[in-house]
């Protein structure tokens, strides 16, 4: 007969969360430079050692209310270390455009507060970065995740970005 408890333990993966100053201020670049406005949401940026998860290489999360009253934050931008350190300036600067481009601050007209939203890959609004940079970038990203990993061709399907 089988036992659940012969089954070894899975050790939960520890990551570390570190707020980091070098992605504020690319993204700050990027928002200047591409005129992408994120006013008056607050952003935070965090580097996750040693990743999201080998799948998930960045993101953009609206922070729920708990988070949002310790930190200040109504959004968090979220970069995997081990991805972060493979890429090059280029390929860095995409991938935060590409997530700050997840930011979407609506203004209730009726009580002048603004709902802070996360907007969904469509094709009007990440036009943008077809328009100047192709597709190849999200290749280039799959197959730095992929190698760092050693992903297979199905975990490698399975990359979001």
């Amino acid at each position: 007969m089988f036992e659940f408890s012969e089954l070894p333990a899975k050790e939960p993966k520890k990551r570390e969360y570190e707020e980091s100053e070098e992605l504020k201020f690319l993204a700050e670049k990027i928002i200047s430079e591409q005129k992408i406005d994120v006013m008056p949401a607050q952003v935070g940026y965090m580097i996750v050692s040693p990743n999201i998860s080998k799948t998930v290489p960045s993101k953009t999360i609206k922070t729920p209310p708990e988070l949002k009253h310790f930190s200040g934050f109504d959004y968090l931008v979220e970069v995997s270390l081990d991805l972060w350190t493979a890429l090059d300036e280029a390929e860095r600067y995409i991938l935060i455009h590409h997530e700050l481009l997840h930011i979407l601050p609506i203004m209730n007209e009726k009580t002048g507060d603004y709902d802070f939203k996360i907007r969904k890959p469509d094709f009007v609004a990440f036009k943008s970065i077809l328009d100047k940079y192709g597709t190849d970038w999200k290749q280039k990203i799959k197959l730095s995740l992929s190698s760092i990993h050693n992903l297979t061709p199905a975990q490698e399907d399975s990359i979001r970005i």
